[in-house]
């Protein structure tokens, strides 16, 4: 774990950054002292499981056993989701094996032996950034959230699957603001879920930080609670969530940064699983990527 307080004239800027999910499972093991001059009731060992979840204790081992939760779900709709995107022509030469490579998991829910492949990308592969924030308002359905992580998954899936370079980027970013509605203190917890060349995200892995509500309550309020923050504010619903805009201009993005902000913002409501992939891909402005006449097909279903 590495963190880094940053100073401007109106705002400070505390940074945590973890190498990956051990690093972040190490730190919580550590059980790091809470800042408790800001958060005086931590919301992270509240027992209200219908609004954390499980328990803190679960989920930080969750970190590095998995998530197995409704996963087997997630197979499936990532299958009838895959099979509605467009064929596009390979960059790269695919081999499937028994035991070699990443799981592929259309090839596992239908429980084909030789599930794992491997490949290699010529120097055509399209290199895409896509950021992820973990944090979203205490408003979010557990629906909504579920949907959102399916979606922005079976996305990466599909992507890679077509040979394309994915850097994902996740992160909780959080502000507080003065009376005048300008940042006074800002959290920003960069967690990396995918090394630099490798050449799929460990959808299994990630499972649980991109589509449990665990995640952000239990283990990212966790980590919060740890920061030497100043303003009492962070102990009420622990920071207002970074916009679309707000993680665009944090992170100097480009235009052609893919940005998966709150549910409500990408027209995630919850209701129908294709309904929110498709508010999404029109969001992202992808519509020319995947055959969106086929996964409206799919609603009725």
């Amino acid at each position: 774990m590495q963190s880094e307080i940053e100073k401007t004239e109106k705002n400070i800027i505390y940074n945590v950054r973890f190498s990956n999910l051990t690093d972040l499972y190490n730190y919580l093991k550590s059980n790091p002292p809470i800042n408790k001059n800001v958060f005086t009731d931590p919301s992270s060992f509240k027992n209200k499981e219908s609004f954390y979840g499980e328990s803190l204790e679960k989920s930080i081992e969750y970190c590095i056993s998995g998530y197995k939760y409704d996963y087997d779900n997630f197979l499936k709709e990532s299958m009838l989701l895959k099979n509605a995107t467009k064929e596009i022509i390979e960059n790269r030469k695919v081999v499937r094996s028994l035991y070699n490579g990443a799981p592929l998991a259309p090839l596992v829910a239908a429980g084909v032996p030789d599930c794992m492949i491997s490949c290699t990308r010529d120097n055509k592969s399209t290199v895409r950034n896509i950021y992820f924030n973990l944090a979203y308002p205490h408003f979010i359905t557990d629906a909504q959230i579920i949907n959102r992580g399916i979606i922005t998954l079976y996305l990466i899936q599909t992507l890679e699957e077509r040979g394309e370079i994915i850097n994902f980027h996740t992160f909780d970013l959080s502000f507080e603001y003065d009376f005048m509605y300008y940042p006074k203190e800002t959290i920003n917890i960069e967690i990396n879920l995918k090394k630099p060349g490798d050449l799929f995200l460990d959808i299994e892995k990630c499972y649980f930080p991109i589509r449990s509500k665990e995640f952000l309550r239990r283990i990212m309020f966790r980590v919060q609670e740890s920061i030497p923050v100043k303003y009492k504010d962070w102990q009420n619903g622990y920071g207002k969530s970074a916009n679309e805009e707000q993680i665009r201009s944090f992170y100097n993005l480009k235009p052609t940064d893919i940005v998966i902000s709150n549910p409500t913002e990408m027209g995630i409501m919850g209701h129908n699983l294709y309904k929110d992939t498709l508010k999404v891909i029109n969001k992202i402005k992808m519509n020319d990527e995947f055959n969106t006449e086929k996964i409206k097909k799919l609603i009725h279903k």
